[in-house]
């Protein structure tokens, strides 16, 4: 499997995790005690962090392929 392909089954866990805590958990929490009309934005900022959380695993990936270069590149 090429490198692309491991980072995307490993976001697609990742995502399928948090959505579950996001969506199920928390979601429920909010349509329980949101009051009415509230439940929309409520639900949106959840989405919004969801999305914040896999940018957030994405660019670690990223981080850590720059400093694996920079380790190969410096002399021993």
């Amino acid at each position: 499997m090429s490198q692309l392909g491991d980072r995307l089954v490993i976001l697609l866990i990742a995502a399928t995790g948090f959505a579950v805590l996001i969506a199920g958990w928390a979601g429920g929490l909010v349509e329980a005690e949101a009051p009415i009309g509230w439940e929309f934005a409520l639900m949106g900022g959840l989405f919004l962090l969801l999305i914040l959380v896999l940018i957030g695993f994405w660019m670690e990936f990223s981080l850590i392929d720059r400093d694996r270069e920079q380790n190969q590149d410096r002399p021993d």
